[in-house]
């Protein structure tokens, strides 16, 4: 079980990156305290955005594919042979090559609330506006006693004011990055894409 909640984990923090840099779209070189508000204002004026990811962790290639979100903490992560989707009340992990699904209750508090990482994660963390080769770049350290899952992230702006590489550097010491390119915002996804049923013969671990 352990393991489990492990992979969940591992999982979730992936999906929380991309939605982080998902959420930077549409900001410019301004000063830290700006881009803040820049980010809780897109989110706020965006029913759903989705875009292409790539995950490299210690220089390995690791996930790649689709994220989805829309407002009501509801997300869908289509990567490799994994399917993690959330309705904003259960959360459901396929893997598809072994066909079994592991359902979870959604935790407001996890990576990937969207109150969490619009509303507490800025306030919770010491962030920083600079440049580098030619783009904006943002570096969000934790607070002493916040409690956040990470020592500190990197998000790089380019000139299209949209973020295209993500570092977070884990309390573990490794180090985590994602590409990330194709965004669309406000396509209209409909609510089905947040649910998931089963498929015949799954073996299903349900946690809640």
């Amino acid at each position: 079980m352990r393991n489990v909640r492990n992979t969940l984990k591992h999982v979730k923090m992936f999906v929380f990156l991309s939605f982080f840099a998902l959420l930077t779209s549409g900001i410019c070189a301004q000063d830290a305290g700006k881009i803040v508000k820049s980010v809780q204002d897109k989110y706020n004026n965006s029913k759903d955005i989705s875009a292409d990811v790539k995950q490299s962790m210690g220089g390995k290639n690791g996930f790649n594919g689709r994220v989805y979100f829309k407002k009501g903490n509801m997300f869908r992560a289509e990567l490799n042979n994994i399917l993690l989707i959330s309705d904003g009340e259960t959360t459901w992990n396929y893997n598809k090559k072994e066909n079994k699904v592991i359902i979870d209750r959604f935790d407001t508090s996890n990576p990937v609330s969207i109150n969490s990482i619009v509303n507490e994660y800025p306030s919770k963390s010491d962030v920083k506006a600079s440049s580098e080769d030619g783009k904006t770049l943002l570096t969000l350290t934790p607070k002493k006693g916040s409690n956040l899952d990470f020592q500190q992230v990197k998000l790089w702006v380019n000139g299209n004011n949209l973020v295209d590489r993500i570092q977070v550097k884990q309390h573990s010491g490794s180090v985590l990055e994602l590409q990330i390119s194709n965004y669309k915002l406000n396509q209209g996804t409909a609510d089905s894409q947040f649910s998931f049923n089963p498929p015949h013969g799954a073996k299903v671990v349900d946690l809640r």
